[in-house]
């Protein structure tokens, strides 16, 4: 009887494993998330189907959750405002871009440029 329980138990743990939902900002498509192993691992395992990927750490190299983000256009036009979590995924048309992120106090702005087939990481 024991054994059943713990093969049912073990069935259902993965039968509700961390699978990252896409979400949608106009033409720009994410996943976001990353705090606990499993979803980190599960986001990690979905990177390749971006083309910007954004890590919020502290400067000790912690991951750090809780992070907004806001990517504009080179003219100034907002086309994503969110919250994300240590890990931040996107597909992007290729351009160029400027990424904006506020995480505990501390802000950054980075220029991107999203060239065919490459890749950024901020």
């Amino acid at each position: 009887m024991l054994a059943a329980i713990a093969i049912t138990a073990a069935g259902a743990v993965s039968a509700y494993a961390y699978s990252p939902q896409s979400q949608q900002s106009g033409n720009i498509t994410y996943i976001t998330g990353g705090i606990g192993e499993e979803e980190r691992s599960a986001l990690q395992a979905a990177k390749n189907n971006y083309n910007l990927s954004i890590v919020s750490a502290a400067k000790s190299g912690a991951y750090v959750g809780d992070t907004h983000l806001v990517i504009s256009d080179r003219q100034g036009r907002e086309l994503l405002n969110t919250e994300a979590g240590p890990l931040f995924y996107a597909q992007l048309p290729p351009g160029k871009y400027v990424v904006e992120g506020e995480s505990q106090g501390q802000n950054r702005k980075q220029d991107i440029t999203i060239a065919e087939n490459k890749n950024a990481h901020i």
